[in-house]
């Protein structure tokens, strides 16, 4: 109940915020484009922008079941703010939710590879469909703010992306190739590169050979025939049952500190309003 009570609140506080990504259901496959009915992935896709973390967890939270069930999240974002995509990329990682970039719904990068790099499993199909730059604004607060401030908040959030990429083991070529980059120039990595960046995070593929005697040479066997596909469904079946616990407990949290951030921005912004409102009021008087 209180779980619920907070994706609640939450929603009704995000209302009045402003519009950022879109969230959605897919009813297509990302690959294929062929329809799969209401039962399609949950998409995040535009500009990301702050606020789009509390909404994406608002977004899973009204139906967790519906979308823990799969545990996919499509990107398809080519911009947007830095720290916001980390606070994103936390949650996904978290959930251990499998991110996928495909040729219908777009491609991912600038602050959206942030995510994709976090993930626990990711993957893409074609060329030109993750690419790397240089983290920062969205170009909507680059308009918003003057050059000088947004400069000075874009170079603010160099150092905590690198260090999370770091953290999530992405290679240290891509790393530097990331931050080598204006923010205007994409390098879209190449298969080799998806390769060495790997299909699941070095943290999860652990993860799954303690819990559940996964192997890679296993997983490779399989998809060549040289092994039956019942051991893949084992794999899966295991997988679902280490993940599944962990993860509804991760978005339980994640629902009542948002819920708690989301109501201190607000009343926050309040009493900034009644305080202007007050200050004209008093200028007016005199």
């Amino acid at each position: 109940m209180i779980k619920r009570a907070a994706a609640c609140t939450l929603g009704w506080l995000l209302c009045a915020c402003a519009q950022g990504a879109e969230i959605f259901y897919l009813d297509r496959d990302p690959f294929t484009n062929e329809y799969v009915g209401p039962v399609g992935p949950l998409v995040l896709s535009g500009e990301i922008v702050p606020g789009d973390y509390a909404r994406l967890v608002s977004k899973i939270a009204e139906d967790e079941n519906r979308f823990l069930a799969q545990n996919k999240l499509i990107l398809a974002s080519d911009q947007g703010n830095a720290a916001e995509a980390i606070k994103i990329a936390k949650l996904v990682k978290s959930l251990y939710t499998q991110v996928v970039v495909g040729p219908l719904t777009g491609p991912c990068a600038g602050a959206c590879f942030l995510i994709y790099a976090a993930a626990s499993e990711r993957g893409t199909d074609g060329a030109n469909l993750i690419g790397i730059r240089r983290p920062g604004l969205a170009e909507s607060e680059w308009l918003a703010r003057s050059t000088a401030e947004a400069a000075l908040l874009e170079e603010a959030m160099q150092a905590p992306a690198r260090e999370f990429l770091v953290q999530n083991d992405v290679p240290v070529v891509l790393v530097d190739e990331v931050f080598k980059r204006a923010p205007t120039d994409v390098y879209w990595l190449t298969e080799d590169d998806e390769k060495n960046l790997g299909a699941k995070s070095a943290a999860f593929q652990k993860f799954l050979a303690k819990n559940c005697a996964w192997t890679d040479s296993l997983e490779r066997a399989v998809y060549a025939g040289e092994r039956p596909i019942d051991d893949l469904r084992e794999l899966a079946t295991c997988r679902i049952r280490v993940t599944q616990p962990q993860a509804h407990k991760a978005l339980a949290t994640a629902v009542k500190e948002a819920a708690a951030g989301a109501t201190k921005e607000i009343t926050a912004g309040a009493v900034k309003e009644a305080a202007a409102v007050a200050a004209q009021g008093s200028t007016q008087s005199k």
